[in-house]
């Protein structure tokens, strides 16, 4: 079903996913208004008859071998199907008694989704968004598309402007409604939702989002919204798609923590919406923010994914690092990217999280390795040479070492045999080939050149912190 022709998408699909008649459609839609189609088995069988690329024979997710992104995207629907009806019991069937979505925060999603206010065509919009969007993680299109193009959301918007065929759904849509779900693609190519969640990102992004939004209008960027909580609720869809297993009581509460603090996007701003959202996350938590180096640390907190119970050894941790490191760490976790520069680092929770769970690394040591980096990066000036607030670098590299390396002596190293290599957009930090072949050996030292530089990397960090407090005390 697929041809090993490089010269373009459309080369890589031989096939068409079935399309319903634009009555059947209207049914089916009509049905979940009136109530008519809602038992799960109901959902289970018409959604792919009227959504062809739904099947599992003979639709586009068959065709690409790609199953389990089929699943993820029924899930999605189903959720947000019951979201939609308020069929609290269906949405939850089958979450685990200790860890199910509380009533009280159902309460609070369905204030959500009304707020959203979806009328039938942006119902019908919504279900084809989600039942299409994980097409563009096919490796095949990906491969094919432009170099500077290779998103998942690019791949979705190709197929929707240029072989329509392939995506049958989307051509029963009014033509206001394929402009919401590409609106919505546009969005998402932007700003990531999961990376605020993890305060990967910075108020840039928001500021960013806050820039498409009042381009595209408030209903907008409601579809938006609803179209994120879809996503999240289909992430365990390959094990079940009885309603939603992910968006349990935990999941829930962050997930909405996320979309309370972006709803004042029309209001306030970028800086006040992303540290509303960390000083929410912080109270959740029991462990209220109030002080400039708290945030930082409730930052870093949802970065490295730490829960409420291992707050105390996180902050242990950071303390470790000496005043000069943490000053250098809290400068770069408090940067916002709209008034101060800032480096962003993507796979950062990864990179830490990998750090924390291997026993030869360990937290303090990823976050120590980190103020090295970001040291290198302030020093050789790539802030200064971009035309940009915020640089992105990729630590997908450095986080796959972090987790297999099984010496500290050569994990400690790893800042001074790196580097920092520009891709289109953004830098991605390569851990060199030499390193990497002693990332399985216990006992390393390095060349005494290395860490003469590391030594005086850490000397001029002290010097610059030093230098700094007496300008501070004399004016």
């Amino acid at each position: 079903k697929l041809e090993n022709s490089p010269t373009g998408a459309g080369e890589h699909l031989v096939f068409t996913s079935p399309a319903a008649e634009p009555e059947a459609i209207q049914e089916f839609l009509e049905g979940l208004v009136t109530g008519t189609i809602c038992k799960q088995a109901d959902l289970e069988q018409r959604l792919p008859q009227t959504f062809g690329e739904l099947r599992a024979r003979g639709g586009i997710y068959d065709g690409l071998n790609m199953q389990h992104e089929r699943k993820l995207a029924m899930c999605a629907i189903i959720s947000v199907i019951y979201l939609l009806r308020g069929d609290y019991e269906a949405f939850t069937a089958d979450q685990k008694t200790e860890s199910k979505l509380s009533r009280e925060l159902w309460i609070d999603i369905q204030g959500f989704v009304r707020w959203c206010d979806l009328s039938k065509e942006m119902t019908h919009a919504m279900i084809v968004f989600l039942a299409i969007r994980g097409i563009g993680k096919a490796a095949p299109l990906l491969q094919a598309m432009e170099r500077d193009s290779r998103s998942p959301e690019d791949v979705v918007l190709m197929l929707m402007k240029n072989m329509k065929s392939k995506v049958p759904s989307v051509e029963a849509l009014d033509p206001s409604e394929v402009v919401l779900i590409e609106q919505a693609i546009e969005v998402h190519k932007s700003f990531n939702f999961a990376q605020l969640l993890q305060g990967e990102n910075t108020p840039y992004h928001v500021a960013m989002l806050q820039r498409l939004v009042s381009t595209y209008g408030r209903r907008s960027f409601q579809f938006y919204l609803l179209s994120i909580v879809g996503m999240m609720c289909g992430l365990r869809g390959a094990e079940s798609y009885k309603g939603s297993l992910f968006m349990d009581e935990v999941n829930g509460s962050t997930l909405m923590a996320g979309i309370k603090s972006l709803q004042w996007l029309e209001h306030a701003s970028p800086q006040g919406i992303y540290w509303g959202y960390i000083c929410l996350r912080a109270e959740m938590m029991g462990c209220p923010a109030e002080e400039l180096e708290e945030l930082a640390i409730m930052r870093l907190m949802c970065l490295t994914r730490t829960t409420a119970q291992g707050f105390t050894a996180l902050r242990g941790e950071w303390l470790r690092l000496g005043r000069t490191d943490r000053d250098l760490l809290m400068d770069h976790l408090l940067a916002d990217g709209v008034h101060t520069p800032t480096f962003v680092f993507t796979f950062l929770p990864a990179y830490l999280v990998n750090a924390k769970n291997n026993k030869s690394v360990g937290l303090y040591r990823g976050l120590f390795v980190l103020v090295e980096l970001i040291d290198i990066l302030s020093s050789n000036g790539f802030l200064e040479r971009s035309d940009r607030r915020a640089v992105i670098v990729n630590l997908q590299d450095l986080a796959d070492f972090t987790q297999k390396v099984e010496s500290s002596g050569v994990f400690m190293a790893v800042a001074g045999h790196s580097s920092f290599v520009a891709k289109f957009d953004r830098l991605e930090c390569i851990v060199s080939a030499k390193h990497k072949e002693h990332v399985s050996q216990m006992i390393w030292s390095d060349e005494p050149t290395q860490e003469m530089r590391s030594l005086i990397r850490r000397v001029d960090r002290r010097v610059y912190c030093v230098n700094k407090e007496i300008e501070r005390l004399t004016h």
